[in-house]
């Protein structure tokens, strides 16, 4: 049984795979997030008739995203993981976007985008689909402004750009670019799809103890920013 926590955009997501079901919760309210999570997580125990005890791992998004919901959702990951002694998995946003889309392409390049406030975005390039399973992927912090400059400076034919709101790149001029945008931010993401990821991270041993997980937060993160 895996338990499943996202709480790096504005809607926090829970959720619960055991065998072949998955159950989940949305949390659109954000304040009082943390004693929000403890009772969603046990509704949806209650509502699956499971117990925390049958708990194997728990998978977390790491970020980026809203700072102070990431810092609740993993204070809660560490506390359950340390009193269940069980392992944690990883995701970070950037993966969960993409493997939420439709997008299976395996030689465009993919780049996804996530709203940063203040005419900002976080952002990270994929050479294809395949690549969105490499977590080592390079992730920056910049300008709507300069993303867009970025992206006319490239020579692809065609780019795939995944994104979290459709205010981005909204107010640019980009239309000599050949882009398929893919808007993920009104549903719930593609469970079936984040699951089997984690699975198959699961079965490669890519499970760490608690103690060791932290943000994936660029605003730290002064070497990644771009004007």
């Amino acid at each position: 049984m895996i338990l499943f926590i996202d709480t790096a955009f504005d809607k926090t997501l829970l959720a619960i795979k055991s065998g072949d079901k998955i159950y989940h919760k949305e949390i659109i309210e954000n304040n009082f997030i943390s004693k929000n999570i403890i009772n969603s997580v046990d509704e949806l125990l209650k509502k699956a008739n499971l117990e925390k005890y049958n708990f194997k791992y728990i998978c977390i998004n790491n970020g980026p995203g809203n700072f102070t919901s990431l810092r609740v959702g993993l204070s809660y990951t560490k506390a359950i993981s340390f009193y269940l002694n069980i392992p944690v998995i990883t995701l970070n946003s950037f993966q969960i976007l993409a493997l939420s889309s439709n997008v299976s392409y395996k030689n465009i390049p993919i780049f996804v985008a996530i709203d940063a406030r203040m005419n900002e975005l976080y952002w990270t390039y994929y050479n294809n689909y395949n690549d969105i399973k490499i977590s080592g992927n390079k992730n920056y912090l910049s300008s709507e402004k300069f993303f867009s400059t970025s992206l006319k400076k490239l020579s692809f034919r065609k780019i795939i750009l995944i994104k979290n709101s459709s205010a981005i790149l909204k107010n640019l001029d980009v239309n000599d670019l050949n882009i398929q945008e893919v808007e993920i931010n009104k549903n719930v993401q593609k469970l079936h799809n984040i699951f089997k990821y984690i699975e198959l991270l699961s079965e490669k041993n890519f499970l760490y103890n608690s103690e060791n997980i932290n943000l994936n937060y660029i605003r730290n993160n002064v070497a990644n920013k771009r004007k």
